[in-house]
């Protein structure tokens, strides 16, 4: 496995794995609303390359296969963070998220935040991440919850 920056022409695999990983394995901690959004046919190609290429963004790959990405921007949010279902808990999650916050450490951002479904929370929190607050948001017309979570780091 080898984790490596985030290249044009990714997208494609990328829009898979985030299908994938909201509908096969998140499909009981996902609405409906937000598992639609998602698939592979309502994901903006663009848009999201865009968002990839000005971003930090990382991906984990296996036989030349993306099986995980993660993403944070300069100012310290994580905008996206999945791995494959047949891959997790395999410790590609935490090596995607050490990619994060070693270029978080290296740009001197001093807290790193995100937020997360109740499923993902057990993960952020075996990262040191601790809940700053629950709230409800609208997404794509319906109120869901979520979680706020952020670490401080020593810059």
């Amino acid at each position: 496995m080898e984790i490596r920056l985030y290249k044009k022409g990714d997208i494609e695999q990328v829009a898979h794995l985030l299908g994938d990983s909201v509908s096969i394995l998140n499909a009981e901690g996902y609405p409906e609303t937000e598992k639609s959004s998602f698939a592979l046919n309502n994901i903006q190609y663009t848009d999201w390359e865009e968002t990839c290429l000005t971003n930090f963004t990382v991906v984990a790959e296996i036989n030349n296969s993306i099986v995980g990405i993660g993403q944070i921007n300069y100012g310290g949010h994580i905008n996206c963070f999945y791995c494959h279902p047949d891959y997790r808990g395999q410790g590609i999650g935490k090596q995607l998220y050490t990619a994060l916050e070693e270029y978080a450490t290296a740009k001197d951002i001093s807290t790193i935040h995100t937020e997360t479904n109740a499923l993902d929370r057990p993960f952020y929190f075996k990262m040191g991440f601790s809940t700053v607050q629950k709230q409800r948001v609208l997404l794509n017309g319906e109120i869901e919850s979520n979680f706020v979570v952020q670490k401080q780091l020593s810059t």
